[in-house]
C-alpha cells in the first residue's frame, strides 16, 4: 500500500505539474488560432519555421529582424529541433484521430508543437526530479515535487504558448546539478564506482547540452560548481569515474561548435550606446526588490529559514553547505537581473530534501512547509481569479493580440516593414515579411532607427530612415506607448508632435510619401487603469472587433523626398 500510495502520488504531481502550466489555455488558443505569451517567441517559431521549409539546416542569421542587416543571432539549433519533432509528432497524431480534417488545429501543428514544448519539458523536469529523489533516497521527496509543479516562477520558465530557451536550460540544469550532487554523496558514505560513472556521463551530457542551448547562464553555473569542486574536494572532481562524463563534454561542445560555428561577436556602437537604455523595457533584465513578495511567491516565506536549515544539517549531509553557497549565489544574481529566478526556483526546490531533515519530527516540517506556501497561493488567486482591472486588461491584450493577426496577414509578401519592437516578431511570424525591428539586443541598431523615425518632426527625418532601411509599409500602435518607448530608448525628452502621433492620431496630416491603408481605431486608445467597464468586461472586450487601435501606411517611393 505504500508503493501504491507513492506511486499516485508521483502521478498526481506529474499531472499537477502539467496542468499548472497551461492554466493560460485562453490566452493561446482564441478564436480558433495559436498566439504566443512573449513576442520573443515569435522569433523561435520563425526560426522554426525557417527550418521547416528547408530554407535552412541552422539558422544562423536572422533577415526577418534589423533589415537590410539582419543579425548574427545567438540563438542555437537544439530547441528548434524539439519544436519540430514536437509538431511531427503532433501532425501525426492529428492524421489518427482527425482522419476527417475537422479539427481547427490542422494546418497549425507547428504552432501546436511551439505552445506545448515547454509544458512537456517541464513535465520532463518532473520526471527527473522523481528520479533524482528516488536514487539518492531523499526524504521529503513529496514537497520538492509539490513546489515543483506549482511555484509561480518556475510554472512561467516553462509555461504554455512560451517556446523559450529558458525553459530547456531549467531542464538541462537540473540534470547537470542533480548529477553533481549525486556525485558528491554524504559525508563517509561510499559511492559505488557504477554510479559514479553514470552520474559522471549524466553531468557532462547536461553541462555540454546547456552551453550548447546558451553560453550565459550555464557558464556562470558551471564555474561556479567547479570552484565549489575545487575548494571542498579536488580529488572528487578528477576522479577517473568522471572520465567518460569529460569526453562526452568535450565530444558534444565540438559537435555544437561545428554545427553552429562561433557566434560570439563583440557589440557594435549602437548596441553600446543605446543597450543600457532599452534594458530598462525589458522585465527580465531589471533588478529583484528584496523589500517586495515577489520570492516569497515564488518559493514561499520557508526560503528565510534555508541559510539557518540548511546551515544546521552541515554535519548530517555535507552536501548542505556547497548547494547553500550556490542558492545564495543565485539570488544575488537575481538581485541583479530577474532573469536568474527560474534558476533559482530550480536550485531551491532540490534543496529542499536536505533542510528539512532540520526540523525533527515530519509532521512539524510538513506544518512550516504548507504554512509557508500561502504567499504562492495568493499568486494563484490573483493569476486564476483576477479582479475587473485584470480581466480588463487580459482581455485588451487578446483582443490586440486577434486584431494585430487580423490586419497583418493581407500584408504577406508586400516587403519589408516598420513596426514598434516589442510587436515586430508577430508581424514578422504572421507576414513572412522582415522588419527593421526585433525584439533581441542584436537588433538594437534597427530599434534606434524606428525609435527615431516614430519621433521624427519633419518629414524629410522620416524619409531618409524608410529610404535607408529600404521600407515598404509601415505599422504604428497607440501614440502614447510609441512615443514613450521610443524616448526611453533614445533617452531624450519626446517633442510635442512627433510623426508618431500624427500617424495615429491624424492621418489626415500624415507625410505624402506614406498612405494609409488599413485602419482599427478604439474609441478608448489610450488604455490602462483609468478605462472603466462593466462586470462583464473581459467577454465584451474579447469579442469587440474595433477595440485596439493599429494603423498602417504604405510607402510611396515616388514622393519620397
Amino acid at each position: 500500500m505504500k508503493r501504491v500510495f507513492q506511486v499516485a502520488s508521483i502521478a498526481f504531481f506529474c499531472l499537477l505539474t502539467f496542468v499548472t502550466r497551461c492554466h493560460n489555455l485562453r490566452d493561446v488558443f482564441i478564436r480558433g488560432h495559436l498566439y504566443f505569451v512573449d513576442t520573443d517567441c515569435y522569433s523561435r517559431m520563425t526560426r522554426v519555421r525557417m527550418i521547416a521549409e528547408h530554407q535552412a539546416r541552422v539558422v544562423k542569421h536572422h533577415d526577418f529582424e534589423n533589415w537590410p542587416q539582419g543579425v548574427n543571432t545567438h540563438t542555437t539549433a537544439p530547441l528548434d529541433y524539439l519544436i519540430l519533432g514536437l509538431g511531427w509528432i503532433a501532425d501525426c497524431g492529428l492524421r489518427i484521430i482527425d482522419w476527417k480534417s475537422q479539427s481547427v488545429l490542422r494546418g497549425q501543428t507547428l504552432d501546436l508543437a511551439g505552445a506545448l514544448i515547454s509544458p512537456m519539458i517541464g513535465l520532463a523536469g518532473a520526471l527527473f526530479l522523481t528520479v533524482w529523489l528516488w536514487a539518492l533516497r531523499l526524504r521529503f521527496w513529496g514537497m520538492a515535487l509539490l513546489l515543483y509543479a506549482v511555484s509561480p516562477v518556475m510554472v512561467h520558465g516553462t509555461l504554455l504558448g512560451r517556446p523559450d530557451h529558458q525553459s530547456l536550460l531549467m531542464l538541462t540544469l537540473m540534470v547537470a546539478i542533480g548529477a553533481e550532487l549525486a556525485l558528491a554523496g554524504r559525508a563517509g558514505e561510499e559511492i559505488p564506482r557504477g554510479s559514479k560513472r553514470l552520474w559522471g556521463l549524466v553531468s557532462g551530457i547536461a553541462w555540454a547540452f546547456s552551453l550548447w542551448v546558451s553560453l550565459y547562464e550555464p557558464l556562470i553555473l558551471l564555474g561556479g560548481t567547479l570552484a565549489l569542486w575545487l575548494a571542498l574536494d579536488r580529488r572528487g572532481l578528477c576522479a577517473r569515474e568522471r572520465l567518460p562524463g569529460l569526453a562526452a563534454f568535450f565530444v558534444i561542445l565540438a559537435a555544437a561548435l561545428l554545427i553552429e560555428g562561433w557566434r560570439i561577436e563583440p557589440p557594435n556602437a549602437v548596441i553600446r550606446e543605446y543597450f543600457p537604455k532599452w534594458e530598462k523595457s525589458i522585465g527580465e533584465l531589471s533588478h529583484l526588490d528584496l523589500r517586495s513578495s515577489l520570492l516569497y511567491q515564488w518559493l514561499g516565506w520557508m526560503v528565510v529559514a534555508a541559510p539557518a536549515l540548511m546551515i544546521r544539517m552541515r554535519k548530517t549531509d555535507r552536501r548542505s553547505l556547497p548547494l547553500l553557497a550556490l542558492l545564495m549565489a543565485l539570488v544575488g544574481l537575481t538581485i541583479w537581473q530577474i532573469r536568474w529566478g527560474y534558476f533559482l526556483g530550480v536550485v531551491y526546490v532540490m534543496a529542499l530534501p536536505f533542510q528539512m531533515p532540520a526540523w525533527r519530527r515530519p509532521w512539524i516540517a510538513w506544518l512550516m512547509f504548507s504554512a509557508a506556501l500561502w504567499p504562492v497561493a495568493r499568486s494563484w488567486d490573483a493569476d486564476l481569479f483576477p479582479d475587473e482591472s485584470a480581466r480588463e486588461r487580459i482581455a485588451i491584450q487578446r483582443a490586440e493580440s486577434v486584431r494585430l493577426r487580423e490586419i497583418v496577414l493581407p500584408m504577406a509578401g508586400e516587403g519589408p516593414f516598420l513596426a514598434p519592437w516589442w510587436i515586430s516578431p508577430a508581424i514578422a511570424y504572421w507576414s513572412g515579411d522582415p522588419g527593421v525591428t526585433g525584439s533581441s539586443h542584436e537588433s538594437l541598431p534597427g530599434i534606434v532607427d524606428s525609435a527615431r523615425f516614430y519621433l521624427a518632426t519633419t518629414p524629410g527625418q522620416a524619409a531618409g530612415i524608410l529610404r535607408a532601411r529600404g521600407v515598404r509599409w509601415v505599422l504604428v500602435d497607440v501614440a502614447d506607448r510609441m512615443i514613450s518607448n521610443s524616448a526611453q530608448v533614445l533617452g531624450i525628452q519626446p517633442p510635442k508632435w512627433p510623426l508618431a502621433r500624427v500617424l495615429a492620431e491624424d492621418a489626415g496630416n500624415a507625410p505624402g510619401f506614406l498612405r494609409e491603408r488599413v485602419s482599427h481605431r478604439s474609441s478608448t486608445p489610450h488604455y490602462g487603469g483609468s478605462l472603466k467597464l462593466g462586470g462583464e468586461a473581459s467577454q465584451e472586450l474579447e469579442t469587440a472587433p474595433d477595440f485596439t487601435f493599429y494603423r498602417i501606411y504604405l510607402v510611396d517611393d515616388a514622393n519620397l523626398p
